[in-house]
């Protein structure tokens, strides 16, 4: 401390800096403080080293703001990624049923293939007894014409 430097008491510097007194009184028992005590024991702070002390309060306070919202981006993120598991996991879930689903609709499906395969054989063999019987019937119909044009002449 110079002698045209001015000075603050403890309790000042404390006040000034948004400290406890007691925390200026450990800084300066450790030697990031200077200060000067004077006969009846009180200390006096040079207001230049109290400035120092100021920056490197606000250079913690604006590291811990820059930590603390790195902490929540942490978290959010953490949060997020969490959600974003339940999600893929809650679709890989639904996706897993649609496709049981989906194998028992077509298993659906290739029997009634089968049966209408079946079926449709059974039509064409029904249709061409339908032909077959509608000739033989024109047969039987032409000889019944044929008898009762030989009976009515």
């Amino acid at each position: 401390m110079d002698n045209k430097e001015k000075v603050l008491t403890l309790a000042s510097a404390a006040r000034k800096v948004g400290m406890d007194p007691e925390e200026l009184r450990e800084l300066i028992y450790e030697g990031k403080l200077d200060a000067v005590e004077t006969e009846g024991g009180n200390l006096l702070i040079g207001e230049e080293s109290l400035k120092g002390i100021i920056k490197e309060i606000e250079t913690t306070e604006i590291t811990n703001q820059e930590q603390e919202q790195e902490l929540i981006l942490h978290d959010d993120i953490k949060i997020l990624l969490s959600q974003a598991a339940n999600f893929i996991e809650r679709q890989e879930d639904e996706l897993k049923i649609y496709r049981e689903r989906e194998e028992k609709h077509i298993s659906l499906l290739k029997g009634a293939e089968k049966q209408i395969s079946k079926t449709l054989d059974q039509l064409n063999v029904l249709y061409a007894h339908n032909i077959k019987l509608g000739n033989e019937n024109r047969k039987i119909l032409k000889k019944l014409i044929e008898i009762q044009s030989k009976n009515t002449a």
